[in-house]
Order: C-alpha cells, then sequence, then structure tokens
C-alpha cells in the first residue's frame, strides 16, 4: 500500500462519511464525536502518568505505554481497513470499465461489491475504538488520576460497543469474497466480548483493581484481538486478488488499447503497471506486520494482567518493548504516507 492506494486512503479517511447511507452518518458522526473526546483526553492522561517521575510504580509506567502503543496499533488498524475498502472500490472502477461496453445490463448499484459495508466497517472501528479506550482507563486506574471527559467519551464508546454486540452476527461478517462464515457459536463468543468491554467502559471505577479489571478482561481482549487478526488474514489475501485484478486490466489495456498509445503514453502506462507491483508487495509487508502487532496486542495485555499479579515481571518489559516496536513501525509507514 504506497502512493496509488495511499491517497485513495487518505482521501476515504477525509470523505468516507458523506457516502454513508443517513443512518451510517450519523453513527459515524457520533463515534467521530467520542472518539476525538477520548483521544485527546486519554493523551492528556498518558502525558500525564509519564511525566511524574519516580513517584509512579514500575507497574504503572507499563500500563502507559501499553496505552500508547495500543493506540498507535490501533491506528493503524483503522487505516487498513479504510485503505482496503479503497484499494477494492479501485478495483472495483477498473472492472467495471473493462466489463461496462460488453455487458449492457451493467449497474452501478448492483454489480460495484464493496469489501466492507458502512455498517460493517463502523462496527470494526468501534471494536477497535473500544480497545483503545480500555488501555487508556489502565492508565487511570494504575495513575489514580480521573478524568470526566475521558468517562464520558468512554462511555459513549461503550454504549456503542453494547449496541453492537446484539448484530455481530451481520455487522462483524464482511462482504469479502470466499471470506469465511462466522459461526453462531463464533458469533456468540464474540458478542459477550464485545458487550463485555462495553458494560466496562460504562461502569467502570477508575478506583477498581488493575488486577480484577485485567483478569477479567483478558479472555474478551484476546477473542477481540482473534477476530481482528483473522481480518487481517482475509485483506491480505483479498488484497493480492484485486492488485492482481488492476494489473491484469492494466496490462490488457496497454497491449490492446481502443486507440493506439503515442510513445509518451505507452510509457507512462507501463509505470503504472510497475507502481502497481510495487504496492501489492508493500501492502502485503504492512498487512503482515499489523497481523504480527495485534497478536502482540494480545500477548502484552495477558502479560500485564500476569504482572498486576505480581509475576513474571521481566515478561512484561519485552512484551511492552515488542508492542511499541510494532506500533511505531506501522505508525511510520502511515505518517510517510502524507508526506509523498
Amino acid at each position: 500500500m504506497t502512493v496509488g492506494v495511499a491517497r485513495y486512503q487518505i482521501s476515504a479517511m477525509h470523505s468516507r462519511s458523506s457516502s454513508f447511507p443517513t443512518r451510517s452518518r450519523r453513527i459515524a458522526r457520533r463515534n467521530g464525536w467520542a472518539f476525538k473526546g477520548a483521544f485527546a483526553t486519554a493523551a492528556i492522561v498518558t502525558l500525564s502518568v509519564l511525566t511524574t517521575g519516580c513517584s509512579l510504580t514500575p507497574l504503572a509506567k507499563h500500563t502507559a505505554a501499553f496505552s500508547t502503543a495500543t493506540t498507535l496499533v490501533i491506528d493503524s488498524s483503522e487505516n487498513a481497513y479504510r485503505g482496503a475498502n479503497q484499494l477494492r472500490q479501485k478495483e472495483q472502477v477498473a472492472a467495471a470499465v473493462s466489463d461496462y461496453d460488453k455487458n449492457p445490463r451493467w449497474s452501478p448499484y448492483t454489480d460495484v461489491k464493496p469489501l466492507l459495508t458502512p455498517e460493517q466497517l463502523n462496527a470494526r472501528i468501534t471494536v477497535l475504538e473500544g480497545l483503545k479506550a480500555y488501555a487508556a482507563s489502565l492508565v487511570e486506574i494504575t495513575g489514580r488520576k480521573s478524568s470526566r471527559g475521558l468517562d464520558t467519551a468512554a462511555a459513549g464508546v461503550g454504549s456503542n460497543l453494547q449496541s453492537l454486540s446484539s448484530t455481530v452476527a451481520t455487522d462483524l461478517t464482511s462482504s469479502f469474497p470466499n471470506a469465511p462464515v462466522m459461526s453462531a457459536e463464533e458469533a456468540n463468543g464474540v458478542s459477550t466480548a464485545v458487550r463485555a468491554l462495553g458494560d466496562y467502559l460504562i461502569a467502570r471505577k477508575v478506583r477498581g483493581s488493575l488486577t480484577k479489571v485485567t483478569q477479567e478482561m483478558n479472555p474478551n481482549v484476546k477473542t477481540l484481538c482473534e477476530l481482528l487478526n483473522s481480518d487481517i488474514v482475509v485483506l491480505r489475501r483479498q488484497a493480492d486478488v484485486d492488485y492482481q485484478t488492476l494489473i491484469t486490466n492494466q496490462d490488457q489495456f496497454i497491449r490492446h488499447p481502443a486507440t493506439p498509445l503515442d510513445p509518451v503514453e505507452h510509457r507512462d502506462e507501463i509505470g503504472k503497471l510497475i507502481i502497481l507491483a510495487a504496492q501489492q508487495k508493500a501492502n502485503d509487508e504492512l498487512l503482515a506486520k499489523l497481523q504480527v502487532a495485534l497478536h502482540t496486542l494480545e500477548l502484552t495485555h495477558q502479560a500485564l494482567a500476569a504482572a498486576a499479579q505480581g509475576n513474571d515481571p521481566e515478561s512484561i518489559k519485552q512484551k511492552i518493548a515488542d508492542l511499541e516496536a510494532a506500533g511505531q513501525s506501522l505508525a511510520s509507514f502511515y505518517s510517510s504516507l502524507s508526506t509523498e
């Protein structure tokens, strides 16, 4: 996912709400207001914890670092979903150009298949924002710093998660071609995890025990990380299919143009073919890193829960370092897109 796809992705991040159905626009706006408030407040709380110096316990510092690294991984995950959706749209446009004259019944309403519907995309963003808000809440617990603004924003995210828990079977499935179907048992497990995370964000108490919270939430964090990771597996496979379709269509355009290409056009179109191949490779490498990051997030939370019980304090240091490295690597990639 390099320059070409990045531009579609960045454009989508600014304009996607305008293409949503009315209901989805309302949901997106509501989530956006809650999430932006949560981001700003969580950043302030985390910075406060990180800069208070030696008065903090090692566990409090680990928790703050966990929250910061989690934010980087979550933001990159959201970007990956949006970028994959835009790649699919680009592929569908290319396929439509190829099929339009051959199929007199072609329709933009029935023959264009999104990777994720607005509801499905929004559901995944809701889960990701829930994990981010949860990580931020742990900083409050260990830092004993309560923020009314963060409580309100977390409650808003929690409310969205509670609503999502009843529509998991539809909104957390996908339109991916040949994607595995979520079984009733899997849907129940995911629904339970989503509901538990939502309930916690609404009802949590900052004075609660980090040990108790992380122990109770660890199975739910594990379930949600595994759900997201399974999504990325399918995203990688579908991205390869979409890129190959784009490359095939571009190759056919060069070899069999409707009107002859002049030498400059011919050179430029071959250049586009090379760029597409490079984008395909970079995109796959990025999604592979994201898979590792999501798995590392799961393992780091597990280590944090163990550390809260006083078990294996050295393990959490390495897991935090691994998560920070994964988050920084992903964040650096997406940050570079704005300069290209």
